[in-house]
């Protein structure tokens, strides 16, 4: 089961966002530069014809103030505009002041830059500072525009537009920002759903390793022993460890299945099968049973429905039984018993070996450790721990939520 990488992510949050409609639309979008200077050249060419055609039209001719202001002027607005949406509230400070400057001269002002301004602080600023740059305007229009009204208007409808267009793309904005953030964190739900079934594998393979290797060992050792004295016996214990050997092969095989390898029997089948459950328990303790584990099970009410219930409670008592193979002292019982009565299930694994110093470790540590974690995920706890006697005791309880009275 591979993880997911950044491509992937980035491939599937793409996906998820539908494409803006219309191919024209699409070139506009990509090439915010190329807008910006369209429309700072079409507003340099009106301004310029507003600039030299206004006197003409009045009567009025000076190669001076009148038109050679409003020329530059022009020309430093546009350039402005260029920038209107990465600074548009520099941009409305010098398009406004190139408006002063041409009205405190009686030059011909046009009302155009000064829109095209507000209108970009209201879209690519907020509504906030639209209103107050509409405010100072409206203000400065008072005392340097006599006839001020249609000009006011001609800021208004600006200030409406830049409103409308500002909220559905600040609104738009909002809802790809929320669709990007549902993306990812659907695929980091799915990298820690993918973490946590790698966790689970491993402590599979944990106990399928540790289980088959500490049966074998017994096996094989029983068997030199009884060579010469029993050969027989010594035959059918070698055969349990190749059954053993097998068992431990398929349950391999399904574990790396659910890795993502490919794994076929000789069929052309994948061996796949269930998780085991406590159906397969009897079969569990027969293979201690023939490593010389004196083993012996007691069980009590009825065992619970969910599969993955009773996959952790195989495991426990397999991990519980391996653990006693490595370490327990010549044990003359050890006892599994399982309590399904009450709405607490009960697995206690517990041995009788001697007392003394505990036997050197030759596992990986992890045994117990993946206990307490399968209880854990079912809301259960774990106590073990040496037994009074000298033998050692592993207690796991779990709520049984599934069960039903009557």
């Amino acid at each position: 089961m591979p993880e997911p990488t950044e491509a992937d992510e980035v491939r599937g949050r793409t996906a998820d966002l539908p494409r803006p409609p219309g191919a024209v639309r699409r070139f506009w979008g990509s090439h915010p530069w190329l807008v910006d200077a369209l429309l700072a050249a079409g507003y340099l060419l009106f301004a310029a014809f507003w600039a030299v055609v206004t006197p003409l039209s009045s009567g009025v001719w000076s190669p001076a103030a009148p038109i050679v202001v409003p020329l530059v002027g022009a020309v430093v607005s546009a350039v402005a505009l260029l920038f209107r949406r990465h600074q548009p509230w520099v941009v409305f400070g010098v398009v406004g002041l190139v408006a002063l400057v041409t009205s405190a001269i009686d030059a011909p002002t046009e009302p155009f830059g000064v829109g095209l301004a507000l209108y970009a602080l209201f879209v690519y600023g907020s509504n906030r500072r639209g209103w107050i740059a509409f405010g100072l305007t409206v203000f400065g229009s008072m005392f340097f525009l006599p006839a001020s009204v249609l000009f006011v208007a001609f800021m208004l409808v600006a200030s409406l537009l830049g409103v409308s267009v500002g909220d559905r793309r600040r609104y738009i904005g909002a809802i790809v920002e929320r669709a990007n953030q549902l993306a990812r964190e659907r695929d980091q739900e799915a990298r820690l759903a993918t973490l946590a079934e790698r966790a689970r594998i491993t402590r599979e393979i944990h106990d399928v390793v540790a289980h088959s290797v500490s049966v074998m060992v017994s096996l094989a050792d029983g068997a030199g022993a009884l060579a010469e004295k029993d050969p027989q016996r010594s035959r059918d214990a070698i055969q349990e460890i190749g059954d053993v050997g097998r068992q431990s092969l398929v349950e391999m095989r399904q574990l790396m299945g659910a890795l993502g390898d490919e794994t076929t029997d000789a069929e052309g089948q994948s061996p796949l099968r269930p998780n085991p459950g406590l159906g397969e328990l009897p079969a569990l303790l027969d293979s201690f049973r023939a490593a010389g584990l004196p083993v012996t099970t007691r069980m009590e009410g009825a065992p619970p429905e969910q599969a993955g219930l009773q996959n952790a409670i195989y495991r426990i008592v397999q991990e519980s039984l391996t653990n006693a193979l490595r370490y327990a002292r010549e044990p003359r019982l050890v006892l599994v018993a399982l309590d399904f009565r009450s709405d607490t299930l009960t697995i206690e694994v517990t041995d009788d070996g001697r007392a003394g110093p505990p036997a050197e470790s030759v596992g990986s540590g992890s045994g117990l450790l993946g206990i307490r974690e399968r209880a854990r995920l079912y809301g259960g706890t774990v106590d073990a721990g040496p037994a009074a006697d000298g033998g050692w005791r592993v207690r796991v309880e779990i709520p049984n939520r599934g069960r039903t009275d009557g």
